[in-house]
């Protein structure tokens, strides 16, 4: 299979990235595309400005020419769910206009897109430009696939939620002629009641139109998610990733590519990350591959201490045969009232300080509730070390 991969617009990452892909085997994947997106443009992408690298738009050009030098192809990510609704006033519809039109002429091929209106434009004024349905379109059954190929679009990122669910993976496979991708390393907690209101925000916090600053963006929805893992770490196996060792179950449901999350992780991690899924292998850690570690990001608790750093372990070997349970019979949308799979392995497969994972919990539960009951004091003030605005309780 095929793989997509987020880029840092390194001349030196893309290298090593050719070397990975030299050095394969025949039966392994590859690295086929790099994805990416200005740090802040009026079409945004699913995340906020400040994770993101920040090419300029010469650079960005000269990227597309060097990679495509080495085979690898590019993807633009104009994924955001929603874009305020200035596509429909005259300034906001020629700001996107114009801006399509200078990716254009920076080298775009490609573009993974969200919303069905500016698929309609894309395809009308750019038809040389491929589509892509991004994830966030939540394309989960064979009926939505089928709409949003009369949009034109010419590869269909899956629901997550459906990465596990193999039969409803090939009912759709064999029954589109769009390319199917899956992204393997999801980190998102299975059937997140935050997911969509997430990406909004995200999406939001890298826009920019009419010269006007993106967003503010704040951390509510990551700290809620992360929560849920760190109260119960069997969500971590249920959360619909795919391990390396196990790409090629999406393979023969007629998957053809690979999706690795990644945008903001350091060029170290994503060449490690890549590196074990073209190999279809991996004996460390597998945590890390499933987004930065965020809870270790809010170690300083209210009483100025800082927590011991918090190790969650996920070891790969113990998960050898863990993927059949899915493959013979998905019952994941149902929920987990009457299955306890995940929560049965993960006793083996995680590993943790039972005890420190409890003081984490406590203080994300403490940060969540000072964020739904305070006010901002003012924009300005905004703590670059955690992340997370300064706020003034409400008494």
């Amino acid at each position: 299979m095929r793989i997509t991969l987020p880029t840092t617009f390194e001349k030196s990452y893309a290298d090593s990235i050719a070397e990975i892909n030299s050095k394969r085997d025949r039966e392994d994947n590859q690295i086929a595309e790099f994805y990416g997106s200005m740090q802040t443009s009026v079409l945004g992408s699913a995340r906020p400005s400040k994770y993101l690298p920040s090419p300029s738009y010469i650079e960005l050009k000269k990227h597309i020419e060097y990679i495509e030098s080495l085979g690898i192809e590019f993807s633009y990510l104009a994924n955001a769910p929603c874009l305020g609704n200035i596509e429909y006033s005259g300034n906001g519809r020629l700001e996107i206009e114009s801006f399509l039109s200078r990716l254009s002429d920076a080298g775009v091929k490609q573009m993974v897109i969200t919303i069905p209106y500016l698929m309609e434009i894309v395809r009308e004024k750019f038809p040389h430009i491929k589509i892509a349905a991004s994830s966030i379109c939540y394309i989960s059954n064979l009926k939505i696939a089928k709409r949003f190929e009369e949009l034109g679009i010419e590869r269909i990122v899956i629901d997550p939620d459906k990465n596990r669910d193999f039969k409803t993976l090939n009912k759709i496979c064999s029954s589109v002629s769009s390319e199917i991708e899956v992204i393997a390393n999801h980190t998102c907690i299975h059937h997140c009641s935050y997911e969509y209101y997430h990406y909004s925000n995200t999406g939001h916090g890298s826009q920019k139109f009419n010269g006007e600053a993106e967003k503010p963006y704040n951390q509510y929805n990551l700290l809620a998610c992360t929560l849920k893992k760190l109260e119960s770490p069997w969500e971590f196996l249920a959360s619909p990733w795919i391990r390396p060792e196990d790409t090629d179950f999406l393979a023969d449901a007629g998957v053809k590519w690979i999706k690795l999350a990644g945008r903001g992780s350091s060029p170290e991690a994503l060449l490690e990350l890549a590196g074990a899924y073209v190999k279809k292998a991996y004996k460390g850690n597998l945590i890390p591959f499933l987004g930065w570690c965020h809870w270790n990001s809010f170690r300083k608790t209210e009483e100025g201490n800082t927590l011991p750093s918090l190790e969650i372990k996920l070891d790969p070997l113990k998960l050898n045969g863990f993927m059949d349970k899915f493959r013979n019979g998905y019952c994941c949308d149902d929920g987990c009232d009457t299955c306890d799979y995940c929560k049965k392995t993960a006793l083996e497969a995680i590993t943790y300080d039972s005890e420190l994972i409890k003081l984490y919990g406590a203080e994300l539960a403490s940060r969540i509730a000072t964020i739904t009951k305070s006010v901002f004091a003012t924009d300005a003030h905004y703590n670059q070390e955690e992340r997370i605005p300064k706020l003034k309780v409400i008494k």
